[in-house]
């Protein structure tokens, strides 16, 4: 796990302080701004947090157990939401825990190691754009929540653009290697399915039990939010029904591609019957001195390049038929 460290950004409508410091009781300092976001990177500070800001020690374990699942917790004087930030990386996608708290004028923060997806905030939060000035803690909690659903939207594009490139190889090779990327992409649509679904239970209970903590206009932002999930998701069902049709394409096109060698092979062995025919009972070779009836044909002179030339007209013949029929 990384060192922790403590990011404060502290801002009021006309004024606005970004900090480093050691401590989280070093946070404390900036209570009088309107509005105290306070970002750490790792847990180490989790037992001070508790004791400065008195969460709830159900919170506390929930960060500190490795496979918790995403979570909301409204308490008495502040809420707890843990959920999923999902990055794209050349191995595939990866998954890291953020723990947010709301106490008061206070939103905190936590995430396992540094990076995370809320840099444009930051970037409003410094330059005082948008209404992040204007507003309180309440809108801050919705909009790092936002940002973190937003950061689903390019994944899903990306898994959208691949399963195109996919289709078209599907119709073109459908070889062993497009089935591996096809299951490749079901897995990453269930990973990304398996990480937002929670959320939809996270934003219900926040919009209807969280309602003490968020003024009406962050509610109704949140209530867009709780829709825009349901949009991601209904999005990842159609990416999950568009594998799944990749895959039945793949097989119905190797099916296709193994009629078509079997019709192949068909019409070469027919067409090499009546051939094998001709052979056979030339190469049962009766003694013609016994008896004239004892294909007197052996003997003629042109015979052999005779058979062959009929062999070959029935053979055209034969092919000429099958491709009428539209069997070839």
């Amino acid at each position: 796990m990384d060192e922790a460290k403590i990011a404060v950004f502290a801002y009021s409508e006309d004024k606005f302080e970004e900090k480093r410091v050691k401590t989280v009781k070093d946070v404390l300092k900036y209570k009088d701004y309107k509005v105290v976001w306070v970002n750490i990177d790792g847990i180490a500070y989790l037992q001070e947090l508790k004791e400065i800001f008195n969460f709830h020690e159900v919170a506390i374990k929930s960060i500190l157990r490795a496979k918790t699942r995403a979570r909301v917790s409204i308490l008495k004087d502040h809420i707890f939401v843990l959920l999923h930030q999902v990055y794209e990386l050349k191995g595939g996608l990866k998954k890291e825990r953020t723990a947010v708290f709301l106490k008061d004028n206070f939103v905190i923060t936590m995430q396992e190691r540094p990076g995370d997806v809320f840099n444009t905030i930051r970037k409003n939060i410094r330059h005082g754009e948008g209404i992040f000035r204007k507003k309180g803690a309440d809108y801050l909690l919705f909009a790092l929540l936002d940002a973190i659903v937003e950061n689903y939207v390019p994944i899903l594009e990306n898994i959208s653009s691949q399963m195109e490139l996919i289709e078209t190889k599907v119709l073109k090779d459908g070889d062993k290697e497009v089935l591996r990327k096809i299951h490749g992409i079901r897995r990453r649509i269930l990973f990304v399915r398996r990480t937002i679904f929670p959320l939809l239970e996270i934003f219900r209970r926040l919009r209807l039990e969280g309602k003490d903590f968020f003024g009406e206009e962050t509610q109704k932002y949140l209530e867009e939010l709780h829709e825009h999930v349901m949009e991601i998701l209904d999005i990842i069902e159609n990416h999950r029904e568009m594998a799944n049709g990749l895959i039945d394409i793949y097989y119905s096109t190797l099916s296709m591609k193994t009629n078509d060698i079997i019709r192949i092979l068909t019409v070469v062995s027919t067409i090499f019957m009546p051939l094998t025919f001709i052979t056979g009972i030339y190469g049962m070779n009766f003694n013609t001195h016994v008896s004239p009836y004892n294909m007197p044909e052996l003997n003629w002179y042109y015979g052999y390049p005779a058979t062959l030339l009929a062999m070959l007209i029935i053979a055209l013949g034969m092919l000429y038929y099958f491709k009428k029929k539209g069997w070839l």
